[in-house]
């Protein structure tokens, strides 16, 4: 019988949520777990399940309900939301920018506090109203339980902070870009509706998305205390020649600082490394041109990413190269500097994310959306520095550097990045030497001069 210990989340980068028993230590207690699963008696709606401590058994039957929206339904909807921040972020433009995009840099350091935080109150406006739109879409339509597990979760949610996972392999939300008002009594239809950071769900709570069990994951990267080893997988072209700063060689630079670096630039040069099972980094990082699913006149383009050879390596050569690997990486993280590079869904050819946790990928970290290059790069090396710091999980950084280009440099860009797992996900600390840390409180492709991934 395992003893259950005391696991104190506060020592390891949960904020200072209350100490509980737990039976196996070194995971964060989830105050909400949220279940999405098909029926195969009816396969236009899926059941919704809902526990956690911020949603306690009351005796009056589980949260349980059914959510009466088609997969097809549900995919263009997100697909509304996410082109909402496409064009009003990514796309975004001003008198003062010329030709250039107006979030394609920091807009604090480019304009000063004052005029960057006056932009931001109408671009935040229509993000906040997309992001409550596509809540209230998922849980709206349904049967009387579903709308009890929506009030309840809503009330949640509205308490403070939560820890949250999101289980299902058939609906991929981007789960950080939705918005619910703190305050409910808040209506944001009229042009000066006022929204607040807190009222996206990646700003405020800590939110991973599970696909489900897969054998052989480890949460804990580099248990066996061997040096680190990063696998940089780079288009080298979208460093422009002298400019500051240097986009890839800032990354490439923090990378070997704190690791073994192995660096690929050509799709032959990844086949090789992935097909390998003698090949096992704790760090896989993509910096290159991508995209998710798109058309052309031929039809549909499976997600992809290019490299310097400009050959595209697919959604589908990830799957080709696991069944010739022949075993699962051994959870690495995996970080993508690409365009729409956190995407899934529930079929392969539409996104790079599933794709790449099949593989073996422990915890995937990346946009939904088009991604400037320098902004992507800026907020690489802040997540490196602190992922690099052992025993910092992943999920608390990406909420600090949301709240970070939130408050500070006023671009909602953070909120784009999404995490397949990453609650738990972290370098192992040497249980001698460490000592307790502060918490960390943590489409399609753009044309090449739009200086996007």
């Amino acid at each position: 019988m395992t003893r259950d210990i005391s696991f104190n989340t506060g020592f390891d980068g949960f904020d200072d949520y209350r100490e509980v028993p737990r039976s196996n230590g070194g995971v964060a207690n989830r105050t909400i777990h949220l279940f999405f699963e098909t029926r195969n008696s009816a396969p236009d709606t899926f059941t919704v399940r809902m526990h956690g401590d911020a949603v306690p058994y009351d005796g009056n039957g589980e949260w349980r309900g059914t959510m009466r929206r088609k997969p097809s339904e549900i995919a263009a909807a997100v697909q509304t939301a996410l082109s909402c921040w496409f064009d009003g972020v990514v796309r975004y433009r001003i008198p003062e920018t010329r030709n250039s995009y107006y979030y394609e840099s920091l807009p604090v350091e480019s304009f000063g506090a004052a005029t960057a935080q006056e932009l931001l109150r109408p671009v935040g406006l229509k993000l906040a109203k997309a992001g409550h739109k596509l809540l209230q879409f998922l849980f709206t339509e349904g049967d009387d339980g579903l709308k009890r597990l929506w009030e309840s979760l809503k009330g949640a949610l509205r308490q403070g902070e939560q820890i949250i996972t999101v289980h299902s392999a058939d609906v991929f939300i981007p789960w950080g870009m939705l918005y619910l008002p703190p305050d409910p009594a808040t209506k944001l239809n009229g042009k000066d509706a006022k929204w607040e950071p807190g009222g996206f769900l990646g700003y405020t709570h800590l939110i991973e998305h599970s696909t489900g069990h897969a054998e052989g994951y480890h949460h804990v990267i580099n248990e066996d205390g061997d040096a680190l080893r990063s696998g940089l997988h780079f288009d080298t072209r979208i460093q422009k020649p002298g400019e500051t700063p240097a986009i890839i060689d800032t990354v490439q630079g923090l990378m070997e600082r704190h690791s073994d670096v192995a660096l690929r630039t050509s799709k032959d040069e990844v086949e090789e490394a992935f097909c390998d099972p003698g090949v096992n980094e704790h760090v896989l990082l993509f910096a290159a041109h991508g995209s998710a699913l798109t058309f052309d006149a031929n039809g549909p383009v499976e997600a992809r990413v290019v490299l310097s050879d400009d050959e595209p390596i697919r959604s589908s050569d990830f799957e080709y190269w696991r069944s010739e690997r022949s075993e699962r990486m051994a959870s690495p993280l995996c970080f993508m500097m690409v365009c729409a590079g956190g995407r899934a869904t529930p079929a392969l050819h539409e996104g790079l994310g599933l794709a790449l946790l099949n593989l073996g990928v422990g915890c995937l970290v990346g946009p939904q959306i088009d991604i400037p290059r320098k902004f992507a790069s800026d907020y690489a090396c802040r997540f490196f520095e602190e992922f690099f710091r052992p025993g910092t999980r992943v999920a608390p950084i990406a909420r600090k550097l949301a709240r970070h280009y939130l408050d500070e440099q006023a671009t909602p860009l953070g909120l784009a990045f999404t995490l397949l797992r990453g609650l738990d996900n972290h370098i192992a600390a040497d249980p001698a030497e460490a000592a307790p840390a502060e918490a960390v409180a943590a489409t399609q492709a753009v044309p090449e001069k739009a200086g996007n991934l």
